[in-house]
């Protein structure tokens, strides 16, 4: 046999030999953990279903549209200052007529930073929001698996298929009405 094949065979043996040392006692390992007892929630329909995130939703939508209003009679009276400015054009000098020019575009600069801010802060309330609501809903979901004997919670958005045994999506979603009904977002 030559010596290219005799190293070859020999490294086999030792990567196999070290491969059989560590498996061991990581299958010693495996048998000292416990025996999964799953739960679970169908996080995704909790989350729309509660009257928690729809009191959430509710009370967004009712910015948004007060935001929407703001914002279209800001563009009525920038574009009617515009207008306005166009029609003087032809009774300004040019240093001043640019002077307006740029102290509208400004106003629009300014106009729209104020609208990016709001919606900003927005974002940020709803996202408070709605933190606190799956706050809750982890405690309940340990609750709940402290409750059933379980030692692991599932999302049921990472199955394919789940006993409905195991679902608990309905037990989770009436305590998150029960505790939170609704959640004020901080305007």
């Amino acid at each position: 046999m030559p010596f290219a094949t005799r190293s070859f065979f020999a490294a086999c043996a030792v990567v196999f030999g070290l491969a059989v040392a560590i498996a061991s006692p990581v299958a010693v390992q495996a048998q000292q953990l416990p025996t999964p007892q799953i739960l679970v929630i169908d996080v995704n329909y909790v989350m729309a279903n509660s009257t928690a995130m729809q009191s959430i939703q509710s009370q967004i939508e009712q910015d948004e549209g007060g935001l929407e209003q703001q914002m279209q009679e800001r563009e009525r009276q920038l574009r009617e200052e515009d207008e306005a400015l166009s029609r003087q054009r032809s009774v300004l000098s040019s240093e001043a007529f640019e002077e307006r020019r740029q102290q509208l575009e400004q106003q629009f600069a300014d106009y729209q930073r104020e609208f990016s801010q709001r919606l900003e802060g927005m974002d940020e309330s709803y996202a408070q929001a709605v933190g606190e609501v799956e706050m809750q809903l982890v405690r309940i979901a340990d609750e709940l698996a402290t409750e059933l004997g379980a030692n692991m919670v599932v999302p049921k958005s990472t199955l394919v298929l789940v006993h409905e045994d195991f679902d608990k999506t309905e037990q989770a979603l009436q305590r998150l009405n029960e505790r939170l009904p609704s959640v004020s977002v901080n305007r």
